[in-house]
């Protein structure tokens, strides 16, 4: 995943924990998430079924298969903002597995973009239990933005398969908690304000109480180039085949697990502020707070109704 993941566990008084045992557990689902969803691997089962070009069923794992369904799922309820076989999209701009997000003074024309875009639709990919189908044999897709949030409630999930109840699990930012920290009060999670002239810098501003929920954040300043004075970032519209453009520099979404956290926080900057938190509102257990670029370095945040969080 290209990531650190840190996770902590408060032990029941008569537990006898072996914490070399679990984090090998740990490791062991994290290698297979990363087997099943990593366009990094050669021989993962994302990267194999992108590279079956035909319409014929594509066999796969069951986890697989549940998360690219849950991907449409999201896909169809954000009329298309949140779409997974935006790869197409992803190589022109820079953005592709591999690629340095650099393209120099050469921004693509208007046609290359369209005719990319003939190849992105989730439209065009079909789920069922052990298999993908694609409608369109040059489909490929890309589950960077909803895969480390279901590592994180796989993790999640064993910890609780084996007695765990007071648990917080987090990858790369995403997190999940169940119960209390060790001084039996909610735990704590802090919300980073993006330096927006310097994406290394971390400034911990906000922090809210996470008790058995999960926080998945997508940001526009990690991953980004500029082309004369204008930022252009990872977060392609698909609808669109651009990067976004709706000043929305960090979503943060709280919802009942990390995967669709993970997904949300995405499509909240594709889909801007206004809709976006219109849309949060409509949906029950999420909330959402979004940093709003104004100018190259000043923000102001916004929050839907049901946001616990507060400035330090």
């Amino acid at each position: 995943m290209g990531t650190t993941y840190n996770i902590k566990i408060v032990p029941e008084k008569d537990s006898i924990l072996s914490t070399k045992l679990i984090k090998q557990k740990i490791d062991s689902v994290l290698i297979s998430v990363n087997y099943q969803m990593s366009t990094y691997l050669f021989d993962s089962e994302i990267t194999r079924f992108n590279n079956h070009e035909s319409t014929a069923s594509f066999t796969v794992s069951n986890d697989f298969a549940f998360v690219v369904e849950r991907a449409l799922h999201w896909s169809k309820l954000t009329d298309g903002a949140f779409d997974i076989t935006l790869v197409p999209l992803l190589y022109l701009w820079g953005f592709g597995p591999g690629q340095m997000s650099e393209l120099g003074d050469i921004f693509p024309e208007e046609r290359a973009v369209q005719k990319r875009r003939t190849h992105v639709g989730y439209e065009k990919l079909k789920t069922g239990k052990y298999y993908l189908q694609k409608k369109d044999p040059f489909i490929k897709i890309d589950l960077n933005a909803i895969a480390k949030g279901f590592g994180v409630d796989a993790v999640y999930y064993f910890l609780e398969s084996i007695g765990m109840n007071n648990i917080m699990v987090e990858i790369g930012g995403e997190v999940r908690t169940k119960g209390k920290n060790r001084n039996n009060e909610p735990w704590m999670i802090a919300v980073e304000a993006p330096d927006l002239e310097n994406a290394e810098s971390k400034t911990i501003s906000w922090a809210l109480p996470l008790e058995s929920n999960a926080l998945a954040t997508s940001g526009d300043y990690r991953n980004y180039y500029k082309i004369d004075g204008i930022r252009y970032s990872h977060e392609i519209d698909p609808r669109t085949g651009y990067p976004a453009q709706t000043g929305v520099a960090s979503a943060t979404v709280v919802a009942t697990n990390c995967m669709d956290a993970d997904a949300l926080a995405t499509a909240l900057i594709i889909m801007g502020a206004e809709s976006g938190l219109q849309f949060i509102e409509k949906l029950d257990g999420v909330e959402a707070f979004l940093i709003l670029r104004e100018g190259n370095d000043n923000y102001r945040t916004i929050k839907s109704s049901g946001m616990k969080i507060s400035a330090l």
